[in-house]
């Protein structure tokens, strides 16, 4: 335990795009969105703080990784993260754009980061970044589905 630049690098990585959120809102949002439920979110958010808190406080999971297939699995799902973003922005903050299918993807913008998590946790070794991550899978899987299929 300690604190970990790369862990907090990571985080910082894959959560950053979020803070566009406060300065550019999405646009067209739809009356009567709901998320799947509370137990839902409240999962969703218990995993989203377990996943940034231990990535920044596993010095020791991340001090002798070695660059791995992990490694560049968790880099290559930041990367189709961040061009998710892109394609956000360059068409125009629509709402829908957020749960926009990738090819034969379904709900890309939060099947991405997850899975750069679970990489993540398997890359550090970090049981405890993986339940993370699953947790804020079941959450963030619910409710982005919840809202894709509203959408629809």
């Amino acid at each position: 335990m300690g604190f970990s630049i790369t862990g907090l690098v990571i985080a910082a990585m894959i959560f950053a795009p979020n803070l566009l959120f406060i300065a550019f809102v999405p646009k067209n949002i739809p009356e009567g969105i709901k998320d799947a439920g509370l137990l839902f979110t409240v999962v969703e958010r218990i995993g989203q703080a377990g996943c940034m808190v231990l990535l920044v406080i596993s010095k020791d999971n991340f001090e002798a990784a070695s660059i791995d297939v992990w490694f560049f699995l968790m880099m290559i799902c930041i990367v189709v993260y961040y061009c998710l973003w892109i394609r956000y922005f360059v068409q125009g903050r629509d709402f829908s754009l957020l749960f926009k299918p990738l090819g034969f993807i379904p709900i890309p913008m939060a099947i991405f980061p997850v899975l750069a998590f679970s990489f993540a946790a398997i890359w550090g070794k970090s049981v405890w970044i993986g339940i993370s991550a699953i947790l804020l899978a079941i959450g963030h899987f619910a409710n982005s589905w919840n809202i894709y299929k509203h959408l629809r």
